[in-house]
């Protein structure tokens, strides 16, 4: 039996290979780092699952302002980018602004406050869509 601690933190890892492993993976490492039945590793990524809806919710509560400060928090870095000049003794750090990714960053505030101009899509749509739906599952 694990305490609360350990659990939480198994559940954060999980939450972690969620974002980009398939689940047969993540069976695989449960299985093989924490020596738990099919079952119980089910319960884990339900568990972790359940943390990824409570981060959005709180995420989406945050609005505008939380997503803001992520892509200015990213711009301050690309404007203090390190790069190391020359080799052996002439080595030097020095401090280049990526300013490609700089005017990424400030076309996506931007947008997200609304005074970048929208893409427009053309989608082209039939008069008349038929949908099939099948009751018998």
């Amino acid at each position: 039996m694990i305490d609360k601690v350990e659990k939480q933190k198994r559940i954060y890892q999980i939450s972690l290979l969620l974002r980009r492993k398939p689940m047969n993976f993540i069976l695989e490492f449960i299985r093989k780092n924490w020596d738990i039945e099919r079952a119980q590793a089910y319960n884990y990524i339900n568990s972790a699952k359940k943390e990824w809806q409570k981060y959005f919710k709180n995420l989406k509560r945050a609005g505008m302002g939380y997503h803001i400060s992520q892509l200015r928090e990213l711009k301050d870095q690309a404007y203090s980018r390190k790069i190391i000049m020359g080799r052996g003794d002439n080595k030097e750090v020095i401090t280049i602004a990526d300013l490609g990714l700089i005017f990424e960053i400030t076309k996506e505030e931007a947008k997200l406050m609304g005074i970048y101009p929208a893409e427009k899509h053309k989608v082209d749509l039939p008069d008349v869509i038929k949908v099939k739906v099948d009751l018998t599952e």
